[in-house]
C-alpha cells in the first residue's frame, strides 16, 4: 500500500505578509488620527467652554448736575450728555469737567456691585468688561484713566476663580486685588525729572494709594512696586514708580520756610514783576501806617523745637517764620504769611480725608497786649482757616485760633465769636496740633481755600516754624 503525506496549510508569502502589515498599522494610524480628533475636539470644547466670554455692563449714577457729566459711545469720537442711571459697556468713556463741584461727581457701579467714583477731573474708558459666559472661571476688568482722581472699591467675594481688575495710566499697568479700596490721582507734576535722552515724558504724575487690600504698580523698564493698605507711591513723569510710603498727604507747601529767602517772601507784597518771589508763602501785612509804627516779617534760624537756645549742629537747626513789632505802638497792626492751598493755589478738595491734621510750632517771647485785647482778637499768634462746606456757591468759612500768652490763668474776659483760645507758657516752644474734622473745626467740609498764619496787636515777638497739614484717607 502506498502511503500518503498529509495535507500542508497554505502560508502566506513574504509580500502577502507585509500587506497584511501595512493595512494594521493603516487602521491603527487613522484609529489613533481620530481619538486625535476627537480629544483635540473635547479639548477645544473644554477650552471654548471655560474661555469664552460675555461682555458686561456697569451703571453710571450722577451726584452732581447731569452738565458736570458727559459720555462718549464706544466707537464714537464725540462726547455727549448723559442721564442718570444709565447703562454703559465695554469701550465706552466717562468724563467730568475740572470745574465741577467738590466731592463725588459721579459713580459706576460695575455689574459685580464694584464701584468706582470720579472727582472733578476725572476721565476713565471702559477698556474691558469680560466674564466668562458658561462657567466661573474668569473675570476681566480694565480700566483706562487719562485724568483726574477715581476711587475703586471692589466688591468682596468674588464669584469667579480668577479676577483681575487692571488700571491703565499712561505706560504704567496698576493691578487691583479684589476686595480693597484704592484710589488714582492723575496730577501736574511739581518738579520735572530728570531723563535720559530720548526717553518719553508724560505731562502728569500719578499718585497710586491703598487704603484696604494690595496693589501692584507695574511701570516702565520692568519697574515694579507692591503697595499694602495704608501705603501709596507716586509714578513720575517716565512712568517710574518711586517707593512705597504711608498714604499721608502734606498738603501745605513749605511748611518749614526754607524754599526762598527772606527777600523773596517779601517781595510778595511788591507789584514789581522782575523780583523774585516766592510761590508759597505770601507776606502781607495792614493797616497801612508810616514805617516806623509797622510790624516785620523776619526769618529766624533756630534750633530744632523745643530748644530754646540757639546752640546746636547744622543738622539740628530750623527755619521759623519771624513776625515783630515794636516802639510801645498803641494802635493794632497785623503782620503774616498766606496760602492759597492747592497745586494751583485754587484749593483743595478735602472730600476723601478723614483725617486733616493741622500742626506747628510756636513761641511768644513778648506781648504788649494783656490778655487778648479789647476785640478778643489781638493775639500774638493767630491761625485761621478759610473753606466752603459743600459747592463752590457757597460762602467761605473761617475758623480762627488765637495763641497768646498771659499772668494768669483766668480765660480771657473779651472772647471773638467763634475763635478759639490757647494760651501758652511765655518764650517756650509749644507744640499746637488739633484736627480739621473735629466737631469744633469743619467735620464735613469738602474744600479747604485757604491758610494764614499772623500776629495782631500792638508789639509783639512771636515764630512758628514746622507748618503741616496732613491728610489721611
Amino acid at each position: 500500500m502506498q502511503r500518503t503525506e498529509p495535507a500542508r496549510p497554505h502560508l502566506p508569502s513574504s509580500a502577502q505578509r507585509r500587506t497584511l502589515r501595512i493595512a494594521w498599522l493603516t487602521l491603527l494610524g487613522f484609529f489613533s488620527v481620530f481619538l486625535l480628533l476627537v480629544g483635540w475636539m473635547v479639548y477645544t470644547g473644554r477650552q471654548f467652554y471655560l474661555s469664552a466670554t460675555d461682555m458686561r455692563d456697569a451703571t453710571l449714577v450722577v451726584r452732581g448736575p447731569t452738565e458736570w457729566v458727559s459720555w462718549q459711545p464706544a466707537n464714537r469720537s464725540i462726547f455727549q450728555g448723559i442721564r442718570d442711571k444709565q447703562v454703559i459697556g465695554e469701550g465706552d468713556s466717562v468724563r467730568i469737567v475740572t470745574k465741577a463741584g467738590y466731592g463725588q461727581i459721579a459713580s459706576i457701579r460695575l455689574f459685580d456691585e464694584s464701584q468706582f467714583d470720579l472727582w472733578a477731573g476725572a476721565d476713565l474708558r471702559l477698556d474691558m468688561l469680560q466674564t466668562t459666559r458658561w462657567s466661573d472661571h474668569f473675570q476681566d476688568v480694565t480700566i483706562r484713566q487719562s485724568g483726574g482722581y477715581v476711587r475703586y472699591d471692589l466688591r468682596v467675594g468674588q464669584p469667579y476663580r480668577q479676577v483681575r481688575f487692571r488700571v491703565l495710566v499712561g505706560d504704567a499697568v496698576i493691578d487691583l486685588t479684589p476686595g480693597g479700596s484704592y484710589s488714582v490721582a492723575i496730577q501736574p507734576p511739581t518738579r520735572m525729572a530728570q531723563v535720559t535722552p530720548g526717553a518719553v515724558i508724560q505731562p502728569f504724575t500719578v499718585d497710586v494709594a491703598v487704603r484696604s487690600g494690595h496693589a501692584t504698580v507695574n511701570g516702565v523698564h520692568s519697574s515694579r512696586v507692591v503697595l499694602d493698605t495704608r501705603q501709596r507711591v507716586e509714578i513720575d513723569q517716565t512712568g517710574l514708580p518711586g517707593l512705597a510710603v504711608p498714604a499721608r498727604w502734606e498738603l501745605i507747601r513749605d511748611g518749614g520756610f526754607s524754599q526762598f529767602n527772606e527777600a523773596e517772601y517779601n517781595n510778595t507784597t511788591s507789584n514789581e514783576p522782575t523780583l523774585l518771589r516766592s510761590n508759597s508763602w505770601q507776606v502781607y501785612s495792614g493797616p497801612p501806617l508810616p514805617a516806623e509804627q509797622q510790624g516785620f516779617f523776619r526769618l529766624s534760624s533756630i534750633c530744632k523745637p523745643p530748644t530754646v537756645d540757639n546752640t546746636c549742629t547744622p543738622r539740628d537747626r530750623r527755619t521759623a517764620a519771624w513776625f515783630y513789632r515794636a516802639g510801645g505802638q498803641t494802635s493794632g497792626f497785623t503782620t503774616g504769611v498766606r496760602q492759597q492751598l492747592g497745586q494751583d493755589g485754587g484749593g483743595v478738595d478735602i472730600s476723601e480725608y478723614r483725617t486733616l491734621t493741622f500742626s506747628l510750632w510756636t513761641r511768644v517771647i513778648a506781648q504788649s497786649i494783656e490778655d487778648v485785647g479789647d476785640r478778643g482778637t489781638e493775639c500774638p499768634v493767630m491761625i485761621r482757616i478759610l473753606g466752603r462746606q459743600t459747592s463752590p456757591d457757597d460762602p467761605d468759612q473761617e475758623r480762627v485760633v488765637c495763641i497768646y500768652t498771659d499772668a494768669n490763668t483766668r480765660p480771657p474776659r473779651v472772647r471773638a465769636d467763634d475763635m478759639l483760645y490757647r494760651p501758652v507758657p511765655k518764650a517756650t516752644w509749644i507744640f499746637f496740633k488739633f484736627n480739621l474734622r473735629d466737631l469744633d473745626w469743619l467735620p464735613d467740609y469738602r474744600y479747604l481755600q485757604a491758610i494764614q498764619i499772623y500776629a495782631n496787636g500792638h508789639d509783639y515777638n512771636s515764630m512758628v516754624a514746622d507748618v503741616s497739614l496732613i491728610g489721611e484717607q
